[in-house]
C-alpha cells in the first residue's frame, strides 16, 4: 500500500509540474497516470480531481503561498512549485481529504524533495510545507475574497465585470456555474457509428449517457471514462467536443461538392465535423499555425476517417488568399485564437492567466483573420464567425467593425438553439449559465 501510495503523490507531483506547460490540464495528467501506472486504478479519479482543483484554484494558491511563506513562487524550479502548490491547496482550501489523507501526501512530498534535490535545499523548502500545512489562511482583501469565492484573477473579475454589464448577464450566476463539474461531450462519428447504437452499447456496459441538447450527434456521459470509452476515442467513433462547438458547424451548414475553409483548425473537431456532414465529399482546406497542432490534427482525421476529404496547410491563416486566391470558397469557418474566457470549466488554468495587452493583441488577430476569410469567400457564400470568449470586444465588436468596413455582408440571422445577443441583433451567444455548455459567440455572415 505503501508503493500505491508513493506513486500516487508522485503522479500528482508530476502532473502539477508539467500541467504550466502542457495543456489541456487533461493531457499533463494522462502522462503522468501512464508514468506511474495508475491509469485506471482507484487513484485514476483522485490525481484528476487534486490536480484540476489546483489548476482552477492556481492564482489564489500562489497568493496563500506567498502570504504565510513570502517567497516568490515563480523563483523555484517546476517542481518545487508544484510541491508547494499541493500543500497549500490540501492544507488551505481541500475540504474533502482527511487528517491522515493530507499527512500521507505530506509525506510523500517531502520524500520526494529529499530524493530529487539537496540536502539544504530540500530542508528550505521543508520548512515552507510546514509554514503552509499549520495555521489556517483567511482572505482579507476584497481581491483575496473575490479569488476565493469566483477562483479567478482579480483582473479577469474585472473585465468580466464590465462585459457583463454590456451583456445584460448576471456574472455571479456564470461564475458559479463553471465551478460545477462537467459532463464528458462527445460527438459520434456518423461515418462509424449511429448514436442510439453507441448509447446503447455505453449503457450496457454500464454507462450513464444521455442525448446531447443541441447536437444530434452528441452524446453526454456522466462519471468517469473506462476502457470502453477510451477504445470508441481510438477508433475515432468518439470525438471529445462540446455542443457549442459541434453547433458552430450545424449553423455554416456545410453541403458536397463544397469548397470549404477552416482557418484555425486544430485540434480538428470542427474541421473532421465539416468532413463528416458532407459524406467526405466536399473539398475542406484547414489552416494551422503551429507544427504540434497540426500533428494533432492529422492524428484526428485519420482516426476519424476524414483524412481524404481534408488538405492541410500549416501556415498563418492570414494568408489564406496566397493559397486558395478571392472569392473561392462556398463556406468559410473563422474560429480564431481567443482569451477562452467561455471554457472556464472546461480549463481551469485560463481563470489565472487573463492578461488585457495579450487580449488587444488577440482581438487584433482576429479581425486580420476575419478579413481574410471574408476575401476568400465566394458570393452568395456563408462565413461563421466564431470565439469561445464571453467578452464582446472579441465578439460583436469585431463584427460591427467588419459591417461598417464591408458593403457586401449581410448578417444572418441567428435565434436558434441558444440565445441572441442583446449588442448585436442577429448574432448569437451560448452561455454556461443559460445552457450547460461552454460560452461560444456566433455570428452567420453572406456575402452579397
Amino acid at each position: 500500500m505503501a508503493s500505491l501510495w508513493k506513486k500516487y503523490v508522485y503522479a500528482i507531483i508530476h502532473a502539477v509540474s508539467m500541467g504550466e506547460k502542457i495543456k489541456p490540464i487533461q493531457e499533463s495528467i494522462r502522462r503522468s497516470l501512464d508514468k506511474y501506472h495508475l491509469s485506471s486504478s482507484k487513484f485514476d479519479r483522485k490525481v484528476s480531481g487534486i490536480v484540476y482543483n489546483i489548476f482552477r484554484n492556481l492564482g489564489l494558491i500562489d497568493q496563500i503561498i506567498y502570504s504565510k511563506t513570502k517567497i516568490n513562487i515563480k523563483e523555484y524550479d517546476p517542481f518545487i512549485r508544484g510541491i508547494l502548490r499541493i500543500i497549500a491547496y490540501i492544507y488551505q482550501l481541500d475540504k474533502l481529504s482527511g487528517s491522515e489523507t493530507k499527512k500521507t501526501i505530506r509525506k510523500y512530498c517531502i520524500k520526494y524533495l529529499f530524493e530529487k534535490y539537496p540536502l539544504d535545499k530540500a530542508t528550505k523548502i521543508k520548512n515552507y510545507i510546514v509554514l503552509l500545512s499549520s495555521s489556517k489562511w483567511t482572505p482579507i482583501a476584497d481581491e483575496e475574497k473575490i479569488m476565493l469565492k469566483y477562483k479567478v484573477s482579480p483582473e479577469l473579475y474585472k473585465a468580466l465585470s464590465k462585459a457583463f454589464k454590456l451583456l445584460e448577464e448576471d456574472l455571479d450566476t456564470f461564475l458559479i456555474e463553471t465551478l460545477k463539474p462537467l459532463p464528458h461531450i462527445f460527438r459520434v462519428n456518423s461515418l462509424k457509428a449511429s448514436r442510439d447504437a453507441i448509447i446503447k452499447y455505453l449503457r450496457d456496459s454500464g454507462y450513464s449517457v444521455e442525448r446531447g441538447k443541441y447536437s444530434n450527434q452528441a452524446i453526454r456521459i456522466h462519471g468517469n471514462l473506462g476502457k470502453e470509452v477510451l477504445r470508441l476515442i481510438e477508433t475515432g467513433i468518439l470525438v471529445p467536443q462540446d455542443e457549442s462547438s459541434m453547433v458552430a458547424v450545424e449553423l455554416l451548414d456545410p453541403r458536397e461538392d463544397m469548397d470549404i475553409a477552416d482557418l484555425c483548425a486544430a485540434p480538428g473537431g470542427k474541421t473532421t465535423y465539416i468532413a463528416e456532414r458532407t459524406n467526405l465529399r466536399s473539398r475542406i482546406y484547414s489552416f494551422e499555425l503551429y507544427k504540434d497542432r497540426a500533428k494533432r490534427l492529422r492524428l484526428l482525421l485519420e482516426r476519424t476517417g476524414t483524412k481524404k476529404a481534408v488538405q492541410i496547410h500549416v501556415m498563418d491563416a492570414r494568408k489564406a488568399v496566397e493559397k486558395l486566391g478571392i472569392n473561392s470558397m462556398d463556406r468559410v469557418l473563422v474560429d480564431p485564437p481567443c482569451s477562452t474566457t467561455g471554457a472556464l470549466a472546461r480549463n481551469p488554468d485560463v481563470r489565472w492567466r487573463y492578461n488585457e495587452r495579450d487580449v488587444e493583441k488577440i482581438i487584433k488577430s482576429q479581425y486580420e483573420i476575419l478579413e481574410t476569410g471574408w476575401k476568400i469567400l465566394r458570393r452568395g457564400g456563408l462565413l461563421l464567425y466564431t470565439v469561445c470568449s464571453v467578452l464582446p470586444w472579441e465578439g460583436e465588436y469585431i463584427i460591427s467593425k467588419l459591417l461598417k468596413n464591408r458593403d457586401d455582408l449581410e448578417i444572418v440571422k441567428l435565434s436558434k438553439p441558444f440565445t441572441c445577443s442583446r449588442i448585436l441583433p442577429g448574432t448569437m451567444r451560448s452561455w454556461p449559465h443559460r445552457h450547460g455548455v461552454i460560452g461560444f459567440y456566433y455570428a452567420l455572415m453572406k456575402k452579397k
